[in-house]
């Protein structure tokens, strides 16, 4: 018993630190997100150009802003860099490292449902354990209660 049990915690253990490194993972490749950072920033800083020294009278950008677009426009170019070598770097992998997304992806998804039908289920078992230990309080209660007039209708009855 005792191999067992530890077998099962080592078990759930290394399934626990593995679910973690997917899931890092996973929100590296922005696959649980719906809009992935980059294309989030990218939308963000499109938002930004387009209103970036805009005034009721649409005069020209002001020092301050074209300092502002200048600091912006580089740190878009780092990150646009860094998620097109991403990017390249997904469509080199091999039919087998595709496979192998895929199936994280699907592990991570339904693990994450089991674990949320888990959390349920022993929330659903802690309210029936308090109901039977209600309904076996409420059981002793009426046999202490029936136990009662009996012992009194036998003392009646003897008295009679």
């Amino acid at each position: 018993m005792t191999l067992i049990g530890s077998l099962t915690l080592s078990r759930r253990s290394q399934l626990r630190k593995n679910t973690e490194e997917i899931q890092k993972l996973a929100r590296q490749l922005g696959v649980n997100d719906e809009k992935t950072f980059h294309a989030e920033f990218s939308e963000q800083y499109n938002k930004i150009m387009d209103n970036i020294g805009k005034t009721p009278n649409d005069k020209a950008l002001t020092g301050q802003h074209q300092d502002m677009l200048n600091t912006l426009q580089k740190d878009f170019q780092v990150i646009n860099g860094r998620y097109e070598k991403e990017d390249d770097c997904y469509r080199k992998f091999t039919a087998q490292q595709l496979d192998l997304k895929e199936t994280l992806d699907n592990f991570s998804r339904d693990y994450a449902k089991v674990i949320g039908l888990n959390a349920k289920l022993f929330n659903e078992t802690i309210a029936l354990k308090n109901e039977i230990d209600k309904l076996k309080a409420a059981n002793k209660e009426l046999r202490s209660e029936l136990s009662k007039g009996k012992d009194m209708g036998h003392g009646n009855s003897l008295h009679m």
